[in-house]
């Protein structure tokens, strides 16, 4: 019985081992390839400071009064279609 329990715990030592010494191979190999190099401006986007946003066309600012008092603002948009969507709603448990 103690030969099977000294052959377990072997096995289970050189488990833990082997597996500590991929992953520390792994973090040196990944720590000495450093950091990825930044992108060329062509390849980074829209800088958000150039973009020019119009809101002239925005419908007017309404406001609802919650039931705590507080003022709650929104924008309300109207359909175009006078077609009703009929379809499930996540949530309602149906």
């Amino acid at each position: 019985m103690k030969k099977l329990i000294a052959k377990v715990f072997k096995f289970a030592f050189s488990f833990v081992l082997i597996s500590a010494v991929i992953y520390f191979v792994i973090v040196a190999v990944l720590m000495l390839t450093g950091k990825p190099k930044k992108p060329d401006l062509a390849q980074r986007g829209p800088a958000f400071d150039e973009l020019f946003f119009d809101y002239s066309s925005l419908p007017e600012l309404k406001s609802f009064t919650a039931r705590d008092g507080t003022q709650l603002a929104y924008r309300h948009y109207s359909a175009e279609s006078d077609k009703i969507a009929r379809g499930n709603a996540h949530g309602l448990g149906c």
